[in-house]
Parts: structure tokens; sequence; C-alpha cells
């Protein structure tokens, strides 16, 4: 119980922080209200338009990874030669086991990779989290305060169970079976 009320309160001084060291671009856009490059190889948004795929594309990207369910990118990237790889999720359901699934996808897809759902914030940030904790070896901590961050809209009080899973990822164990 002493780990777990010491990690909150480093989580809220690590958020109090974070505002003012960002480790992410954002990119600004006509096309897209959240548009951020994470690194040379990640980027993450909302859901993007016809325009926003090209404005993609024209930026480097190589897949797109969406994790909607009920919505697929198939007609919107006509016309571009980006990727396109559908991973449905739905933010209450998200698992380790669902996070592994994504996590493999972006360790085989052709970078630079987007991450997105509709709006780029729950979903998205629980995978862009996990992938800085598992790909980019960031303490659990500063992945969670990013996630947490106001502008990238995570809706706290619907989906908690977010930062819980977050918190309790194994990622020596994701680690190993991604083989990383």
């Amino acid at each position: 119980m002493y780990k777990k009320w010491l990690l909150l309160v480093f989580l809220c001084i690590g958020i109090a922080s974070y505002a003012q060291q960002n480790d992410f671009e954002k990119i600004g856009s006509t096309n897209f209200k959240r548009l951020y490059r994470l690194n040379d190889s990640m980027f993450r948004s909302e859901q993007p338009s016809k325009k926003g795929f090209k404005e993609l594309q024209s930026l480097g990207v190589k897949t797109v990874l969406n994790l909607r369910r009920q919505k697929k990118d198939d007609r919107k990237v006509v016309g571009t030669e980006l990727q396109v790889v559908n991973l449905p999720l739905k933010a209450a359901e998200l698992d380790e086991t669902k996070i592994i699934t994504v996590l493999k996808a972006i360790g085989v897809a052709e970078s630079p990779v987007l991450i997105h759902c509709w709006h780029g914030s729950d979903r998205t940030g629980a995978i862009a989290a996990a992938y800085r904790m598992v790909f980019e070896k960031w303490p659990k901590e500063k992945a969670i305060a990013e996630f947490r961050y106001r502008d990238f809209g995570y809706h706290e009080k619907m989906y908690p169970n977010l930062v819980t899973l977050l918190l309790n990822l194994d990622i020596v164990r994701i680690q190993k079976e991604i083989g990383i």
C-alpha cells in the first residue's frame, strides 16, 4: 500500500513538471487538432481526414495503426502509399495482452508509424505510454505523466482503468515477449 501511495505522489509531481519539458513535438496543421511526433519513428493523432492522410505521407509516415473498432481507414488512404493496420481496441477493455498485440505490430511496421483512434486521447495515449516504457525504456512515472498531459485529452473520469493498467504493466515480460 505504501509503495502505491508513494508512486501516486511521484506521478502528481511528474505531471506538474512534465508540462514544462515535453519529449514530443506538436505538429502545426490545419488538418489535425492533435498531431504529435513522439520521435523519428512514432507519431500520434486523432482520426485523420483524407487530407490528413496526405499530410502524414508528406511528413514521411509509412504505416498507420488504426485503433478504432468500427471505422477503417482504407478508403481515406486511397491515393497515398500508406500501409494501414487495423487493430480495434475498446478503452474500457484494454489489457496487457491487447497492448502487447499493438506493440508487436509497431515493432514490425515500416516506420515512421502513426497511431490513432477517434480523439487520439485514451486508446492512443495508453499505447503511446506503453510504447515509451517498452521501446524507449521510460520509467512508468514519466510515461504516465505524458499520458495524462492535459493537451492530449485523456478522459480520466471515463477510463480510470488506463492509468491502473499502465502502472501494472510487466515491462520486462512484455519486452521479452516482443523480443526487445
